[in-house]
């Protein structure tokens, strides 16, 4: 583990189903929902390429799970630069694109197939806002 000067985060991957990609999708019901599965093999194959590109790899639930590690770590591997904000929000920009920040990550090419969106959880905008750092 790193030294404590360096953030540890955590971001949820949402995996392409099998049928359909959530990315633009239409309203997920009861009906369709099958469509969002992901495959299994693709599901392992994204988590097994984030484990070994030094991520902490959660379970898999729905259609995504969770990568933990620290900030430098996201920054190498996603291309970008991470900005910790109020609240421990987590601004992304990518480098190069001249586009305004957000709080998704740019999808690695070898992970295109398989990874529909890498995102940070915005904080809430109610409730309590003096914990984080």
């Amino acid at each position: 583990m790193k030294g404590d000067d360096v953030p540890i985060l955590s971001a949820q991957v949402v995996l392409h189903g099998r049928r359909r990609s959530p990315a633009g999708a239409d309203r997920i019901t009861a009906e369709n929902v099958q469509e969002y599965v992901p495959a299994e093999a693709s599901a392992a194959l994204a988590r097994s390429m984030l484990a070994a590109a030094g991520f902490e790899v959660g379970p898999l639930v729905a259609n995504s799970f969770y990568i933990t590690g620290p900030s430098d770590l996201f920054e190498r591997v996603f291309g970008v630069r991470l900005e910790r904000g109020r609240g421990g929000e987590v601004k992304v920009w990518p480098q190069g694109s001249g586009r305004p920040p957000s709080h998704e990550l740019p999808v690695p090419p070898d992970l295109s197939g398989h990874v529909a969106a890498v995102t940070f959880t915005p904080p809430p905008e109610f409730g309590p806002t003096n914990f984080g750092p």
